[in-house]
Formats: C-alpha cells, sequence, structure tokens
C-alpha cells in the first residue's frame, strides 16, 4: 500500500534509528516536476523519500509508455546506484519532495564490507527484486516481442535444458495460450532467429533483440 505518511525527523525514521544518532544520509529538496534519474542513467546516489510522492516511468526505444508507478514517503530510490546499473526507470517529482540521499558505495560499506552477511544479503535482495521487475515485463508488448525477451534472456538455460519447463508454464509467465507461444516460436524459427526443434537455441541474437524492443501491436 502507498504511504502518504510523512517521514518528519531523524527520531522515527529508520535509517535515522539504525544510524544510532549520526544520520549519513544527506537531506535535501526538489521541487515538483524535477527529475531524479533519468530512464538508462547510471545513478550514483540511492534516496530515501521523506515527504511527497515521485513517479516511476518507462519507455521503449520508440516512445511507447511501458510502466507507470507511484512511490511514496519511506520509499528508497534509485536502488541500482549499489550495483553500478542503469536505471529502468526515469524518477521524477510529482510533488515537492524532501528526500536523503547517499552514494551507493558509502551505502554499501555502511550495510558491511564486503563478503559479510549483510552485503551478501544485499546483493541478494536486489537481484530478486530484478527479477520480479522483469517478470512483470515478460507481459508486456506483442506475444512476438514477449517470447524473444524471454527467450533472449534465459538463452543458455533453454539451449542447456530444453525440456526443463513446459510450453504450458511459459505461456502462463508471458500472459499467453500454449498454441501462441507455438505459433510465435514457429515464426521465429522461419526466420532464421531461433531454433526451436529441440527446446530454444537462440541463432541470431540481435535481430531476435530488435524483435524484443519492438512495441505493442496497434
Amino acid at each position: 500500500m502507498l504511504s502518504n505518511s510523512p517521514v518528519t525527523d531523524c527520531a522515527v525514521c529508520s535509517l535515522g534509528i539504525a544510524s544510532q544518532g549520526k544520520c549519513r544520509l544527506t537531506p535535501a529538496s526538489r521541487e515538483s516536476g524535477s527529475t531524479i534519474c533519468a530512464q538508462g542513467e547510471r545513478p550514483r546516489t540511492v534516496y530515501f523519500v521523506k515527504e511527497g510522492f515521485v513517479a516511476l516511468s518507462a519507455v521503449s526505444p520508440r516512445g511507447a509508455e511501458l510502466l507507470l508507478t507511484l512511490r511514496g514517503p519511506s520509499s528508497l530510490l534509485c536502488t541500482e546506484a549499489l550495483q553500478g546499473e542503469a536505471s529502468p526507470f526515469e524518477v521524477r517529482a510529482l510533488s515537492r519532495i524532501r528526500i536523503c540521499g547517499i552514494g551507493g558505495e558509502a551505502l554499501a560499506q555502511w550495510v558491511g564490507p564486503e563478503r559479510s552477511a549483510g552485503r551478501v544479503l544485499l546483493d541478494l535482495l536486489l537481484t530478486e527484486s530484478r527479477h520480479q521487475r522483469d517478470e512483470v515485463n515478460w507481459r508486456q508488448g506483442d506475444c512476438l516481442s514477449r517470447v524473444a525477451r524471454f527467450a533472449l534472456a534465459h538463452a543458455r538455460f533453454l539451449a542447456d535444458r530444453p525440456n526443463a519447463v513446459r510450453k504450458q508454464v511459459v505461456a502462463r509467465l508471458l500472459g499467453m495460450r500454449p498454441e501462441t507461444l507455438s505459433r510465435c516460436l514457429t515464426k521465429l524459427e522461419r526466420d532464421g532467429v531461433v531454433d526451436a526443434s529441440r527446446g530454444v537455441k537462440v541463432l541470431d541474437h540481435r535481430r531476435l533483440a530488435a524483435i524484443a524492443m519492438e512495441d505493442v501491436a496497434a
């Protein structure tokens, strides 16, 4: 549930409490409409929202909106800074916001040194979060682009273990009928992009990537 209760001061802020009176985050404010992070940018700072609302949006390379969601107080933004990854979203203030920021490397060190339990768990949670986000994306776009994205993401698994996942399960994951999945694989195979005779083997990564990024069919 989206929270709309501001975090009034460090004494009641979970990060402030964890800092034991010496908070490592730097407070700041941004006006409505300001961009916190652009889509595709590699953020260097992780932000904690104390007050206000931000929008997370994503568009395809051809400009079609793929996602729009909201975040409010107590949200963490731009966690990609922890692993040096590009942001999949544009993060923009919807109102005047109060935020606190800390560099990704500094936050990782605060959690714990490399190979510590805290750092390992953080990395696992971030990876799981990315997987969950990607799984939602499997249902975006037309059927052919969904199948192409899935094949690209799991090419090695599908090639090495062709019978490990039934087509019915993949079809449910992608939000389509098994026969629709079969038709898409047949088309990709006919176009010389994959070999679907035994599992799915990617033959042309560049062409498959282009299909994967196509917008929803009109």
